[in-house]
């Protein structure tokens, strides 16, 4: 910009004095300066300006894509439950959530491709690193982590053109973002108290063709503090509820304040119990803990409180004496009624379902006292009287599935491989996990609780959420 400077007419000059004349000249030199700093101001708010839209847009975008894959991230993870099944069910669910979503303002929609996709048996990838499904299947058992990548989608997903910037130079007319999630599980509905299994056997028959599940029969309570009735050693155990299955923890015994807290709500912050030992330590501390276990009945202690240890729809305790619909305990059986939750179940039906439990169970023996005196002979005689269709614990309210405040007093125990080495801490290895049905509340003493079944791997998982 050329700054012209006016010529002052000779006899204005004549009538001014020397000073003045001097004054005059410099204001017309700084309104000059003025305007090209005025000029070169307005240069830089442009660009500014142009900086900030631009870099708001690539920001925009990144957030856009953030939410897909945080959503879809957690869609695949969940059903994840250590089978090949799950992780087909992954990348199923991964596509259909993607498909959903859109970028830019609403007018690009998500082109998903499965490269996007992978799986892994940590949150960080472990050992084995991140996988994609095919090789995933090989380790189904332990994949529980699944990882979503745009940088694996069209690079149309991540590019952002810039309007502005490129004025300052042409390396900046695109600008490309991306957004990676990881989710996975991060607890499991397991009870931190362990049993040792009375059989290795996943299952067998009685002689009267009763289905035996680790050696427990369905519909018969056993005392979980001193659940083996054959052994010379009846033994409970302590689970790290904290400590990841394949690595040995620290003692928690030392730390019974933490440990409540999982009692209450029948969680251990552990995602799989497949693939690895988990920490146990030997004599599971009932004199300490049973008031947590007792929030099933309505008694809460600190930490245990009502929004996350519900009390359960049916708190009646179906103790022996209550038990109107048996004539007489059973010989030779642990402290209980017969089949207040559950019923016996008939081996042929195991087998016909390929050990995998139908919606509505396996079938079931009748309360007859032909069937009856088959499944528990002997003096004295254990036969039904006024025995409702269904067990009590279902005529009374419940449903078969775990509902919040309904089967709270469904209690989730792994069940251990032993003998187990000594040493507190110490590894165990988990054959599977029991569902037992606290009959009554726990004492300082003992857990009295019913047989129910063996959970699935998939009922126990808990909560799904983001790792990043």
């Amino acid at each position: 910009m050329a700054i012209v400077f006016k010529r002052i007419p000779p006899h204005i000059l004549q009538s001014l004095g020397t000073r003045q004349i001097l004054v005059l000249q410099r204001k017309k030199s700084e309104d000059g300066v003025i305007a090209i700093m005025t000029a070169f101001v307005i240069v830089i708010m442009i660009a500014m300006f142009g900086f900030a839209l631009d870099l708001s847009r690539s920001y925009n975008r990144k957030m856009e894509l953030q939410s897909v894959v945080d959503a879809t991230a957690l869609a695949a993870a969940s059903p994840l439950d250590g089978t090949s099944e799950g992780i087909d069910n992954a990348v199923r669910a991964a596509a259909d959530t993607a498909s959903v979503h859109s970028f830019s303002y609403n007018n690009g929609i998500v082109t998903w491709s499965p490269d996007a996709l992978t799986f892994s048996t940590a949150p960080d990838g472990g050992t084995v690193g991140w996988m994609d499904s095919n090789s995933a299947k090989a380790n189904a058992g332990k994949v529980l982590f699944a990882r979503v990548d745009t940088s694996k989608l069209d690079p149309n997903h991540g590019r952002v053109e810039n309007i502005l910037i490129p004025v300052l130079s042409l390396r900046f007319a695109v600008t490309d973002v991306g957004a990676t999630a990881i989710a996975g599980r991060d607890s499991l509905n397991v009870l931190p108290l362990a049993i040792c299994a009375n059989s290795a056997t996943p299952a067998s028959s009685l002689s009267s063709g009763e289905l035996i599940e680790y050696g427990f029969r369905r519909g018969i309570s056993y005392d979980l503090i001193k659940p083996n009735p054959a052994s010379t050693a009846p033994q409970s155990f302590l689970v790290n509820p904290i400590a990841p299955a394949g690595t040995i923890g620290a003692s928690m015994k030392a730390h019974l304040d933490l440990v409540a807290a999982y009692v209450c709500t029948g969680k251990i912050a552990i995602p799989t119990l497949q693939g690895g030992d988990i920490t146990v330590e030997q004599n599971f501390p009932i004199d300490t803990l049973y008031n947590h276990l007792n929030s099933r009945f309505g008694t809460y202690v600190t930490p245990c409180e009502p929004s996350s240890a519900s009390t359960d729809a049916s708190v009646k305790s179906f103790d022996l004496a209550s038990a109107t619909w048996i004539k007489a305990q059973p010989s030779g059986l642990s402290v209980g009624p017969l089949w207040s939750y559950a019923k016996a179940v008939k081996y042929s039906s195991y087998t016909t379902n390929r050990g995998i439990e139908p919606t509505a169970g396996y079938t079931t023996y009748s309360a007859t006292v032909t069937d009856w005196g088959t499944l528990y002979p002997g003096p004295p005689a254990a036969q039904p009287q006024s025995y409702p269709s269904t067990t009590p614990y279902q005529t009374n309210g419940g449903t078969g599935a775990y509902k919040t405040a309904k089967n709270t007093r469904v209690l989730r125990v792994p069940l251990l491989q032993c003998p187990i080495t000594s040493g507190t801490p110490t590894t165990a290895k988990v054959l599977g996990v029991g569902r037992f049905f606290m009959m009554v509340p726990a004492s300082t003493s003992a857990v009295y609780a019913e047989f129910a079944g063996i959970e699935t791997w998939a009922a126990i998982r808990s909560n799904t959420r983001l790792y990043r």
